[in-house]
Order: structure tokens, then C-alpha cells, then sequence
């Protein structure tokens, strides 16, 4: 199920799902080879921030909504559950894409002779 539903000629895209679609573009700089090394990893630092704080903020909000609300539609015709269970699919790709460039960052690191040790 697509989260877009078109009503009365308008889309709504649900602030939560729209978030993460911004915090994708930033993840998109990440990927960008035309934006130099280091920029890349504090692009990638700043998307694990930018989605840790949206963990902590908005998606603990939509749980105690599931808690505590009725069934009902409760985002402009969505269910908090519709919502909830959209992000899920939405930030499971985008982490999969994270891990994705990380890796591909660590190697160029590493072909310029700079390596991470944990």
C-alpha cells in the first residue's frame, strides 16, 4: 500500500513519511562521489543523527498514539498504524542503502591509505 492516496485532486504526504524522505536527500550527499570524502562521512553522520532523534521524538509519539487512541483514522485519513508500519519499510531501505555507502566510503578510505581500527 502506497502511503500517497489522492483526494479532491491533492496528495498529503503524512509529515513523518515526508521527514524521512528529506532526511533520504541527505543520504543522497553521501552517495554523491563529487562531494569530497570527509563530506560524505559527516553526511552520513548526520543522517544516523537526524533518524536517532526521529526515533526518540516521532515515532515513540505514533506508539503511545497506538495506545492510546482508538482505531480510527488519525493522520488526514491514515492510521497511526498505517503510518507506523510505513516508516518501518521506508527506514529498512534507507538502511540498507546506508550500510551500502558506508561500505563504499570505508574502501576509498582505505585506497587512500586511511584506515578505521576500532
Amino acid at each position: 500500500m502506497s502511503i500517497l492516496k489522492k483526494e479532491n485532486q491533492n496528495l498529503f504526504v503524512p509529515r513523518d513519511i515526508s521527514w524521512l524522505s528529506f532526511n533520504h536527500r541527505v543520504l543522497q550527499e553521501a552517495a554523491d562521489k563529487q562531494v569530497p570524502l570527509i563530506e560524505r562521512i559527516k553526511f552520513l553522520g548526520i543522517f544516523s543523527s537526524n533518524l536517532d532523534e526521529f526515533f526518540r521524538v516521532r515515532v515513540a509519539t505514533i506508539r503511545r498514539l497506538i495506545k492510546t487512541r482508538s482505531k480510527g483514522k488519525d493522520f488526514f485519513n491514515y492510521s497511526a498504524e498505517e503510518i507506523l508500519s510505513q516508516i518501518q519499510l521506508i527506514v529498512k531501505s534507507q538502511q540498507e542503502k546506508f550500510e551500502e555507502i558506508y561500505k563504499g566510503i570505508l574502501q576509498e578510505l582505505e585506497d587512500n591509505n586511511i584506515f578505521i581500527i576500532n
